[in-house]
């Protein structure tokens, strides 16, 4: 039977059946969606400075970048409508990538299975969260919810970078029927510095405790976000969103013992506004952000999770990000993304959360990606990127000079069952040549210079 032949048995068996059935608020019974992103860079070897560093600090995005080979998610959504008019929410991500989600370094696996032993690759729930809404005790549109989540996440379309989330546990309520604007909402979620995050920010232990730990007892150091945010405020022909977080840290007085660092942050404030239209007055759709944060806050000023530990009380950052897909012709779309990022250490410090050695980085990025539809099932992309990395002092970081550019342009057939920009599952071959302004830049451990790489890209969304 068609699909529309069942939905119009559906409709008739409830018209004869005289029933009245409320709105669903939410969608009923069981829904599966995913993730996939499985990366084969021909004949290179899949160290960290070889492939996720260069993306996370903006010095150069595309396939060659994209991290991990094998990362895999799945998310589980319960969801019920009551006769009561509540509704119900269970949601459960899970994930499996080596180190960090597909954040990091990452090892061509084997028939042995074994990854594991090699890294932390695993498979780990990244989100497990219930939420309840519309309950009698509250007004119409109030939702509250307890758990594991990715609060309010943004990232860039050809970067891919998180520049906006609350990850880790906790809890939080909203409320949807404001008139002037989307939703408001307050959280408190907290996540334990660790997990690949050490205390002393290099990778070490600390007095022989482990990463991530403080103290005798191993007692834990924790971080929490306290999040306002207003979402969906109309104006100036498009939507804004507001962020205030104010963090805090807790057992500092013996992480700054083992740290011998009587600065180190225990609070931070960010703060960030985005705007959401068409593409800059033309047809397609853009996002415009900007983000302050000082202290724990020191990322990216609205982007939290175990990472936000190392920092000074009086470092700051200020974060601005623009992107988009503009819409040129029917078959011919253009991908955009801008980044400036600008990072301060406190004043005559070189800290910046020890991993820097730094007292300022100042980072720009361009990322074009021009995409044209050949037919429903073919494409051909280009990721054209150009950044900048401008620090105190070059030589610290093995540079020739303070200021270095990057450079780097992919081309790329793309196999596809849906040629539109964002059309998954893809499988995409391509050549990447990256190039940089100082000669002796490496992007590989083998190799100084410019670099070409080759390999295959497969990625599925549903």
């Amino acid at each position: 039977m068609k699909k529309v032949s069942v939905i119009a048995a559906a409709v008739v068996g409830v018209l004869a059946s005289g029933a009245v059935m409320a709105e669903d608020k939410v969608q009923e019974g069981w829904q599966v969606n995913g993730y996939g992103h499985l990366l084969y860079n021909a004949g290179e070897s899949l160290q960290l400075n070889e492939t996720w560093e260069h993306r996370r600090d903006y010095r150069a995005a595309g396939a060659a970048f994209s991290g991990n080979p094998n990362q895999v998610e799945f998310t589980v959504t319960k969801g019920d409508n009551y006769e009561n008019g509540a509704w119900s929410k269970y949601v459960l991500k899970t994930e499996y990538g080596n180190n960090e989600g597909g954040n990091g370094r990452g090892f061509y696996g084997s028939s042995g299975g074994n990854d594991g032993h090699l890294q932390s690759g695993q498979l780990e729930f990244k989100e497990a969260y219930v939420e309840l809404g519309d309950l009698s005790m509250f007004a119409e549109g109030t939702s509250i919810w307890t758990g594991k989540r990715y609060l309010n996440r943004q990232a860039g379309i050809i970067t891919k970078e998180f520049w906006k989330q609350s990850s880790g546990l906790g809890a939080g309520v909203e409320y949807t029927s404001l008139g002037f604007a989307d939703k408001i909402g307050f959280a408190g979620v907290s996540a334990d510095v660790g997990d690949g995050y050490c205390v002393n920010g290099n990778g070490e232990t600390v007095n022989g405790k482990e990463c991530g730990t403080v103290g005798n007892d191993n007692q834990s150091s924790t971080l929490t976000s306290l999040d306002l945010y207003l979402y969906g405020v109309e104006a100036l022909g498009g939507k804004l969103d507001f962020d205030v977080k104010y963090q805090t840290r807790a057992n500092m007085d013996e992480v700054r013992v083992d740290k011998n660092n009587p600065d180190a942050a225990d609070r931070g404030i960010g703060a960030g506004i985005s705007y959401s239209r068409d593409y800059y007055g033309l047809d397609g759709w853009s996002l415009t952000g900007i983000t302050y944060g000082q202290g724990i806050s020191a990322t990216k000023g609205t982007n939290f999770g175990n990472w936000n530990g190392d920092w000074n009380q009086d470092d700051r950052s200020i974060f601005v990000t623009s992107y988009g897909v503009l819409n040129i012709t029917e078959n011919f779309q253009l991908g955009s993304e801008l980044v400036y990022w600008d990072l301060k250490a406190q004043d005559g410090k070189r800290v910046f959360g020890t991993q820097w050695g730094q007292e300022t980085v100042q980072r720009g990025f361009v990322g074009l990606t021009p995409s044209y539809k050949v037919s429903e099932n073919f494409r051909w992309e280009a990721v054209l990127t150009y950044a900048n990395e401008t620090v105190e002092d070059g030589a610290r970081w093995g540079r020739e000079d303070d200021s270095t550019s990057f450079y780097t342009a992919t081309l790329a057939p793309v196999f596809t069952v849906n040629a539109d920009y964002f059309g998954r599952p893809q499988i995409k071959p391509y050549v990447a040549y990256m190039s940089s302004s100082d000669d002796g830049y490496n992007w590989s451990k083998e190799s100084k210079g410019s670099e070409t790489r080759f390999g295959i890209e497969a990625e599925i969304w549903f």
